[in-house]
């Protein structure tokens, strides 16, 4: 089952006891949203392709005592971030809204289809908590999370991600999460003090990758999940034992996980070389599918492997 389908399923399991709990939906394209409207009819809204209304009637909702959730796709979260800020945010109207198919997920569709900067914009709002879950078990905590601790809260949800995480079954931990050892049959983790590898979502498969490799070659490296962007989870004692940070991530280097790092470096007054690694500062209008664009724009696994080294290497 997809991160977007558990998500709307665990959720409806707890609406079925709290009638309160309602949903928003943008998208019918979710199969697990059948059943909310075939036994839930009352606290499930098909509101059609109307992003700007549905936040606005959300809101109202929210300002009413519901506990609200909206769904659609994480690129039309621009076309009503307006309505999220006033409505919402400044309005102290907490939902939750998730948003599927994130980054290149959808990339096939063309460029309008693929979020590279949601990150970056909705950063920007005041009070929100942005969670980004690697698999299906942090996508479950996160319907905990949610439903006991209301908020304005913005969930990025995987198209699809790298099912080697499914070994992982701990709950969500900090907001970034060093990966623990023995966890993956190919790799061995080691917490050393030199490179600390800092990515999240779909491309932090490609880490696991680039994380062997390097550890193949004795470099000492530890790798990351940032999976909440806001608040800042990084300390003055996340990176205290590694040398140089670097960051991967499948959007623009403009207020991604790289901005994370870099404020949270500057807000703990932490001084750290930083590689940030994301997507070109352009829109993608050529054809192809995730995995193509990202190889093509650099971010394949052994294109990262080879920035990493020269980084090092030039240190």
């Amino acid at each position: 089952m997809t991160q977007r389908d558990t998500f709307i399923d665990d959720l409806f399991k707890i609406a079925k006891e709290d009638k309160d709990v309602l949903m928003l939906s943008v998208d019918m394209g979710a199969p697990a949203l059948d059943q909310w409207r075939d036994e839930l009819p009352s606290q499930f809204f098909a509101t059609g392709i109307s992003e700007q209304h549905t936040i606005n009637f959300a809101a109202g909702l929210s300002a009413q005592g519901k506990k609200v959730y909206v769904y659609f796709m994480g690129a039309w979260v621009a076309r009503c971030f307006e309505q999220i800020r006033y409505s919402c945010a400044m309005g102290n109207n907490p939902i939750t809204i998730l948003g599927s198919g994130v980054g290149l997920g959808y990339m096939p569709a063309g460029p309008a289809h693929a979020p590279t900067e949601d990150i970056a914009y909705m950063r920007s709002l005041l009070g929100i908590e942005i969670n980004c879950p690697r698999n299906i078990y942090k996508t479950k905590e996160l319907v905990k999370l949610s439903y006991e601790k209301q908020k304005l809260r913005y969930i990025r949800l995987e198209r699809n991600y790298d099912t080697r995480f499914d070994n992982d079954t701990d709950g969500l931990g900090s907001g970034i999460e060093l990966l623990k050892p023995g966890l993956y049959d190919s790799l061995s983790i080691f917490n050393d003090p030199r490179i600390a590898l800092v990515s999240h979502g779909y491309i932090l498969g490609r880490c696991l990758d680039v994380w062997d490799k390097l550890q193949s070659e004795n470099y000492q490296v530890s790798l990351y999940d940032l999976h909440q962007l806001k608040p800042n989870p990084i300390s003055e004692k996340t990176f205290t034992d590694y040398t140089h940070i670097v960051s991967v991530e499948e959007q623009t280097l403009s207020g991604g996980v790289g901005s994370v790092i870099l404020e949270g470096l500057s807000d703990n007054k932490t001084l750290k070389p930083v590689l940030r690694l994301g997507l070109p500062e352009r829109y993608i209008f050529e054809n192809g599918d995730r995995d193509y664009h990202l190889e093509k724009n650099g971010l394949s696994a052994d294109s990262i492997f080879n920035k990493i080294k020269d980084f090092i290497d030039v240190e």
